[in-house]
């Protein structure tokens, strides 16, 4: 490990920031919408959760394209394998051009809806953070309202539309006190120059 990379270690981690990124929200629901009669998957931890949590993949390794899509959602442990769109993605013309924004290497990209009345218990994401070379990104869609997401103790001011790193190296918990299902878009991806900088010039980051 480089000198410069044991320094950002030392640091005090960022537990998450808002990040100035565009995008079309309504058109993305509109197109997310169009999806929910499609398979959704359930998450296999179910040690993480109680109520209902579930999937639908859009990204995943090139090795899963033609695979069982339990492993195109979870078969996403930190790794250098290439990760590719799935056909889901040639329906979602708005989401992509959200998604080319990024200047740095996509990883897994997700849908991920937390039913009315679930809650994702506290866990952590094994060097999942900016700190370890990977970064999580959470975009809410829907059913943000009744929505309590905490990262290491701290409540994440979530709004629909909000594009948001999060540290999920640190213990983070998912309340969906309300009644609609909470849908975000979850993706990973490699910590680049691009996406370091514009995580630590965030005017919202704690």
């Amino acid at each position: 490990m480089n000198m410069g990379a044991q320094l950002d270690r030392l640091e005090q981690p960022i537990a998450f920031a808002k990040l100035a990124m565009w995008i079309d929200l309504e058109a993305i629901t509109t197109e997310v919408e169009k999806l929910f009669n499609s398979p959704w998957y359930e998450h296999v931890n179910q040690a993480c959760y109680s109520g209902s949590w579930d999937v639908l993949p859009l990204y995943s390794k090139e090795e899963h394209v033609g695979a069982h899509p339990v492993l195109q959602c979870f078969s996403i442990e930190q790794t250098d394998a290439t990760f590719t769109p799935l056909p889901a993605m040639k329906s979602l013309p708005a989401l992509a051009l959200f998604l080319a924004q990024f200047k740095c290497s996509l990883k897994s990209v997700r849908l991920m809806r937390l039913k009315g009345g679930s809650k994702i218990l506290p866990h952590n994401d094994h060097q999942v953070s900016m700190e370890y070379g990977e970064a999580r990104i959470h975009v809410p869609i829907s059913g943000i309202d009744h929505v309590d997401f905490t990262v290491d103790g701290q409540r994440v001011p979530m709004m629909r539309g909000d594009v948001w790193y999060l540290n999920a190296h640190l213990v983070h918990s998912v309340s969906n006190l309300g009644a609609e299902s909470r849908v975000n878009l979850v993706i990973d991806c490699k910590v680049e120059d691009w996406l370091k900088n514009i995580i630590k010039s965030s005017e919202q980051k704690f």
